[in-house]
């Protein structure tokens, strides 16, 4: 995967999360892992006021996100799996770390 184009991407992901754009948040999944946004936004706080990323593990094949989202009923942490689709950078999994 592009270094650049990869942490760029997650990068802007967490920004839209910040701002509550849930159009680009929603387009940054694979089109399989999209059913599953309802669910993965539960995890979060709501609203989230701060979506802050803590690394970036970029790979050949797929790159690991660690972002932090905060919000006014706490944070959580969640680790995304990132890889190439369509010419870019989209989640393919995600999850709660630790």
């Amino acid at each position: 995967m592009d270094d650049a184009r990869t942490r760029e991407q997650v990068t802007a992901h967490a920004a839209a999360a910040e701002r509550g754009d849930v159009d680009s948040v929603v387009a940054d999944f694979s089109e399989s892992m999209r059913p599953q946004v309802p669910q993965l936004v539960q995890a979060l706080p709501q609203p989230v006021t701060r979506a802050e990323v803590l690394s970036v593990d970029v790979g050949e094949a797929e790159s690991v996100a660690m972002i932090r989202y905060a919000g006014d009923s706490g944070e959580v942490t969640v680790r995304s799996r990132w890889q190439e689709q369509g010419g870019r950078p989209v989640i393919v999994a995600a999850e709660p770390a630790g």
